[in-house]
């Protein structure tokens, strides 16, 4: 299910894997239908024609408006809806399993859902055993944890998304440009403490790219791991990272003033 948000580089290893293992991936977008009520559905990609485009988060910002702290209803919209769409319309509803790779040392994540399996039932790898077991192979991610997931993901911390600003202007700059041309919220606050993106690269201006990148050492902000934050589909367990709720079931997000789609998948 692919976003259109994530980083260069994360294309750039999908790409890579697919091709280096011969996988055959089926690539999804959502496309959401424009009357409120009615059924989002998706379209189906080649994994060359995904890519850093925004267009699913374009598609979204014109219906929903921006996610939110406390309404991160766009894992729910643009993962979970066009990925079950999709397996039904394939498989039928209850004939498939759904995998997810959590390791087995997130037990957070892995609570018993009906459908859903995951990686660490099956192997006891933790995350640096994933660490080493990719550096032997021909390539890798190559991008740093607050470079993960969506760029400017909603659930990052602050300083995070400022880190990540510094380090891609030229992605933040479009992302700004994308939420004022398409966003049909008059705020654009998205993130911690009620920030939009511009007054969080306007809190941390005066401050050194790596200067932020020592402090979020120090802090010990990279500890929890681009993994704590991430927004898999079907993540139905709320964590708390630095005193803040970092993951919402997809039943909450339906809840936070969204009620027209409920029924978008039945």
């Amino acid at each position: 299910m692919d976003t259109g948000a994530e980083h260069p580089k994360t294309y750039e290893f999908v790409k890579n894997v697919v091709n280096h293992w011969g996988i055959d991936l089926t690539c999804l977008r959502v496309v959401p239908n424009e009357e409120m009520g009615k059924a989002s559905t998706y379209e189906v990609l080649s994994i060359n024609e995904i890519g850093p485009d925004l267009e699913p988060w374009k598609r979204m910002l014109k219906k929903y408006g921006h996610p939110y702290v406390g309404g991160a209803f766009c894992t729910d919209r643009m993962k979970t809806v066009p990925f079950t769409k999709y397996c039904q319309e394939k498989f039928g509803r209850g004939n498939y399993t759904t995998w997810l790779g959590m390791r087995a040392d997130e037990p957070k994540r892995t609570s018993p859902k009906p459908g859903i399996r995951y990686l660490a039932e099956i192997s006891d790898f933790e995350k640096q055993d994933v660490i080493d077991w990719w550096k032997g192979q021909p390539f890798d991610l190559e991008i740093q944890e607050h470079l993960g997931n969506c760029v400017f993901c909603i659930k990052k911390s602050l300083q995070k998304v400022a880190l990540a600003a510094k380090d891609e202007p030229v992605l933040a700059t479009q992302f700004i440009q994308t939420l004022h041309e398409y966003d049909t919220k008059p705020d654009k606050v998205m993130y911690r403490s009620n920030n939009s993106l511009d007054q969080v690269i306007a809190l941390f201006s005066g401050t050194e790219r790596d200067d932020l990148a020592s402090r979020m050492t120090s802090m010990r902000q990279y500890d929890t791991g681009s993994c704590s934050e991430s927004c898999e589909a079907f993540s139905g367990s709320s964590q708390t990272i630095d005193g803040h709720i970092d993951d919402l079931s997809v039943n909450v997000v339906h809840l936070t003033g969204y009620e027209d789609d409920i029924d978008e998948l039945y």
